[in-house]
């Protein structure tokens, strides 16, 4: 069963879509949003249902869906919740940069690595000029382009030659496997992650306890 927000998200996208195209065929829209056949046209129906569409049949095996006043305030409420709850992620990921690089300063550091050329690469790169504390590459073995924010992107770290502090996490991706696979080349020392991705402790070997 789908959580709350993956349900709003859903309905969100479905009305979006809609408002787009409503004659459109349902295995396009179901690429569009990201979910199987099956669930947009369970979606449709309860957007139906919800008096958030009206349907039409315009020929033995398709329908044109229209959005009603109701489903026009409906999606303009979960647009601005969607927007909303950017907004606090934002502002919660600048915040969680700016602790952890007053951090770096205080150990002494004056250049990171970033790891991972996500959105969150921007944020945190905004925070380290900030506290002067410099930028020299991002890591990521996924990235499709060569440069980032004006820095070399590279697909490990043994490609970076130029000497580095320590290296900041920007995965939102997996998080937990990232940190851990950095820390497991540069040590637990020069590894820092942001309190927002709420990243479970690192667990420790047996044999190291």
């Amino acid at each position: 069963m789908q959580r709350d927000g993956d349900q709003s998200r859903i309905i969100l996208d479905i009305l979006e879509s809609v408002d787009r195209d409503g004659i459109r065929p349902q295995r396009s829209r179901a690429s569009e949003v990201g979910i199987a056949l099956g669930l947009v046209n369970a979606y449709l129906k309860v957007c139906i249902h919800k008096g958030y569409l009206r349907a039409r049949k315009i020929s033995p095996r398709t329908y044109q869906y229209m959005l009603t006043p109701t489903g026009f305030a409906e999606k303009s409420r979960l647009a601005l919740s969607r927007l909303s709850t950017a907004l606090d992620f934002l502002h919660d990921a600048r915040v969680s940069y700016a602790v952890l690089f007053a951090q770096a300063q205080e150990r002494g550091w004056r250049s990171v690595v970033i790891i991972t050329a996500s959105q969150l690469a921007e944020i945190c790169a905004i925070c380290a000029l900030e506290h002067d504390i410099r930028i020299v590459a991002i890591v990521d073995a996924g990235a499709s382009k060569e440069r980032m924010l004006g820095v070399p992107i590279h697909g490990g770290f043994e490609t970076v030659t130029e000497d580095f502090d320590g290296a900041v996490i920007c995965d939102l991706g997996d998080p937990g496997n990232t940190r851990d696979s950095a820390i497991a080349l540069l040590g637990a020392d020069r590894v820092m992650t942001p309190a927002f991705l709420n990243i479970a402790p690192r667990a420790v070997p047996e044999a190291a306890q």
